[in-house]
């Protein structure tokens, strides 16, 4: 009959429509927690992170190859191995996890006055993640601190929300390549932060006691009113961690 066919017809026409829609990107992971207030003393290792559930990070029996285009790629470190301290900043940064291969500049700071209060603010780098000039270099104790925009010049960082706990991080320099596993990630509020607040938040990019990388960017993709903070531990390190009697 004409309705049967009707019927029919649309079935059709809606079954057509649905194949034409791309299914949303797999999402990795659940936003990380916000924490308000870190410790107030100098970084030292895990135990002066914020208490969480920790997540066993997983060292691959081989590590992954990053490309590089057009010159070769170093060979990443076994997870075992010990690299070299580097004696330059680091050049590259390479995250397969989240597809990121950016360079890396040196960054500096300036101090800006809001409401009578004293800041320093990155001079972050278009097109490219910024090195904090006085930071621990690759390898060396201390805080590696790297920061990128997240939603202008480049978004370098705009996926580094969506990394998880044991991803793998690479830093290039001239003559190495260092391994890092990522440990923990969390929020801080800086849009309507007290100045307490800020210089708190300011602990996560200051020296450490422990060997880590800390990766850093803004949020949410629409404005800055966080910091993203990522830490990363030396592969090395990870791997004979868990591998210790009684863990």
């Amino acid at each position: 009959t004409v309705r049967n066919v009707l019927w029919l017809l649309g079935i059709l026409m809606v079954l057509s429509a649905c194949r034409g829609k791309n299914p949303p990107p797999p999402v990795r992971r659940t936003l990380p927690k916000e924490i308000l207030l870190p410790p107030t003393r100098t970084i030292e290792s895990a135990p002066g992170l914020p208490k969480r559930r920790r997540v066993t990070p997983s060292v691959p029996a081989a590590t992954p190859t990053p490309v590089l285009t057009p010159t070769p790629t170093p060979t990443p470190v076994p997870s075992m191995q010990r690299t070299r301290p580097a004696a330059l900043p680091p050049q590259r940064i390479v995250v397969p996890a989240i597809e990121l291969d950016a360079p890396v500049v040196p960054m500096r700071w300036h101090n800006v006055v809001r409401n009578g209060q004293e800041f320093t603010e990155w001079d972050i780098p278009d097109y490219a993640a910024g090195f904090q000039i006085g930071s621990a270099l690759p390898g060396q104790p201390g805080n590696t601190v790297i920061a990128g925009h997240h939603n202008i010049k480049g978004r370098v960082f705009d996926r580094l929300w969506n990394l998880v706990p044991g991803d793998s991080i690479y830093l290039y320099t001239a003559e190495n390549v260092f391994h890092y596993v990522v440990e923990d990630m969390f929020f801080l509020r800086e849009l309507g932060a007290s100045p307490e607040q800020r210089r708190q938040n300011a602990v996560w990019i200051g020296p450490s006691l422990d060997e880590r990388l800390t990766l850093v960017t803004c949020w949410p993709p629409t404005g800055n009113a966080y910091r993203l903070i990522v830490i990363a531990k030396p592969a090395q390190l990870v791997a004979a961690q868990h591998a210790a009697p009684g863990r």
